[in-house]
């Protein structure tokens, strides 16, 4: 295929390469697509009174692979800051998902409110302790977001970019039900941020009760989990470890020895694990990917419950339970996160959170190239001292060979044009550049613009490059009027692929509607590596 010459692509290089058998491994943590063959394990080494263990060298580490040592090609120690992650600022007419980062890593904590999964009095519950562990961090400056996550997808309360005590404020306004100011002697609430997240709050929380009764037990187990990757493909552009404090009362069914299960390859009893495990493996590799490590809280607080061989109903409930406590301490070891399950003191589990980002080791191993078949790896990290306690990912998934492209394509394009939050792991950059009469309507053009060293090349493959480009507007009441979307795909000249070291992509497409305000998303997807950049722009037709 020919490409217009305004197209040209380059290679995602890695910024940390492979070193000679008896060097020390490189000490930069790298920029990375999800094709490469190098698997980071952010890991955590404390004492046994929780104190994090700082100065190791790399020597003192053994790094495990399904029982096989592997060489240590990545090692860094890493201290992260409480510099909020900031999205970098455009031009008028001009909208990017870039993310700025600061010199030393941020840590970066994301509380997640799980109305799908949690009933009414457990969330009431939850929002008490968040506004206890707001008032707390308020002043600390540090970086926290709150999202909501329901039937209708991921909603942003509060986005890194302002204080905490700003959301502490929110939560406390909602607890009059109105919004109104609550009265304090210690702060004043008359905060137009924080009156704006007691808003969202409220309009959310009215419809929660509803979703939550309304959800089959297999649409909330993909609602939740589509979830997850979104949230995985929104911050996974952050670099260095991220925690995500899970608030749930549950998840819908036990995936304990998940991990077995995939390696086995064998389905079990219940039939519709065929159908969820698939989007489970996707959800897992993604949050890997993302080096997100998932802090599950059982909201419900401590839970008494004892199995009875008398009464079916209560033994009932109290398998039940476990089956909760063991798929929140699957979802934590898979990503190298805690569990906190039958405690009433849930702001200890968002404390912990944050100290666990606050110091780590981030350690990074090749995979040999002709060991490539997909499943579920074992991971295992050893330290010098053996008496330290060390925390990492349990394990890593490789993905088999992706049979239905185009399904997935699909489902990933769709995703990210559903989701309110911007997908950060392909930087991209939209703007708007004129409107013209065409008719009764009017042609609305814009330009799409991927950065050098962004999108892949497959050298390998006579220079292969293969990208999606969709644009979408809709109403105010969420109706879709207009669509734009091509797929630029072929085989580069050498040429081309020179220029590409210098230019990125740049695609051109136009929109063709109406007078009037208008919500337009921009998705852009890399089809080797399978990462996914999109950006909202608004618009207004006169």
């Amino acid at each position: 295929m020919r490409l217009p010459t305004a197209i040209v692509t380059s290679l995602l290089l890695l910024t940390a390469c492979p070193v000679a058998e008896d060097s020390k491994p490189s000490q930069a943590t790298p920029t990375i697509s999800s094709r490469s063959e190098l698997v980071l394990v952010p890991t955590l080494v404390r004492e046994k009174s929780g104190k994090p263990v700082a100065g190791l060298p790399w020597s003192d580490f053994t790094l495990l692979e399904n029982g096989t040592e592997r060489k240590i090609a990545v090692f860094e120690e890493v201290t992260t800051s409480t510099a909020r992650p900031r999205r970098q600022s455009s031009p008028a007419g001009e909208f990017t998902n870039y993310l700025v980062n600061e010199q030393a890593p941020s840590r970066v904590t994301i509380i997640v409110m799980d109305s799908i999964n949690t009933q009414f009095t457990d969330r009431a519950y939850a929002h008490d302790e968040i506004l206890k562990f707001l008032k707390e961090m308020a002043g600390s400056n540090e970086p926290i977001a709150l999202l909501l996550l329901d039937r209708e997808g991921v909603r942003v309360v509060h986005d890194f970019t302002t204080d905490p005590a700003v959301l502490a404020k929110a939560l406390r306004q909602l607890q009059t039900g109105t919004g109104a100011p609550v009265a304090d002697s210690e702060e004043s609430l008359a905060d137009p941020s924080a009156a704006h997240e007691s808003q969202q709050l409220i309009n959310m929380m009215q419809n929660m009760e509803q979703s939550y009764l309304a959800g089959a037990r297999m649409e909330a187990a993909l609602l939740t989990l589509d979830g997850l990757q979104q949230i995985a493909r929104a911050y996974g552009a952050i670099p260095g470890r991220k925690s995500v404090i899970w608030a749930s009362g549950g998840f819908p069914f036990s995936i304990d020895n998940l991990s077995q299960i995939i390696s086995s390859g064998t389905v079990p009893t219940p039939s519709y694990m065929s159908d969820i495990l698939p989007r489970y493996e996707r959800t897992w590799q993604i949050l890997n990917d993302a080096n997100i490590a998932l802090y599950p809280v059982d909201v419900r607080g401590l839970v008494t419950l004892a199995p009875s061989i008398t009464s079916h109903g209560r033994r009932s409930s109290w398998l039940g339970h476990m089956d909760t406590i063991s798929t929140f301490r699957e979802f934590a070891s898979m990503t190298g996160g805690k569990a906190y399950v039958n405690t009433n003191d849930l702001t200890h589990a968002f404390h912990d959170a944050i100290e666990d980002s606050a110091s780590y080791y981030m350690l990074g191993f090749y995979l040999p190239s002709d060991d490539r078949k997909p499943g579920w790896r074992k991971l295992q990290v050893k330290v010098k001292p053996t008496h330290l306690q060390v925390r990492s990912r349990s394990g890593f998934y490789v993905m088999p060979e992706d049979k239905d492209k185009d399904k997935t394509r699909y489902t990933d394009i769709a995703l990210a044009m559903s989701s309110p939050l911007n997908f950060t792991s392909l930087p991209v950059q939209a703007r708007w550049i004129d409107t013209m009469p065409n008719g009764p309507k009017k042609r609305a053009t814009f330009e799409l613009v991927l950065p050098a060293d962004a999108a892949t090349v497959d050298e390998s493959d006579h220079n292969h490059l293969s990208v999606d480009f969709e644009a979408v507007a809709r109403e105010p009441t969420g109706k879709v009027v207009a669509d734009n979307g091509r797929t630029v795909e072929g085989h580069l000249r050498p040429e081309t692929v020179a220029k590409v070291r210098s230019s990125g992509i740049t695609y051109k497409g136009a929109l063709d509607l109406l007078p009037g305000e208008y919500s337009v998303r921009f998705v852009v997807r890399d089809n080797l590596s399978g990462r996914v950049g999109s950006v909202a722009a608004p618009l207004t037709i006169h």
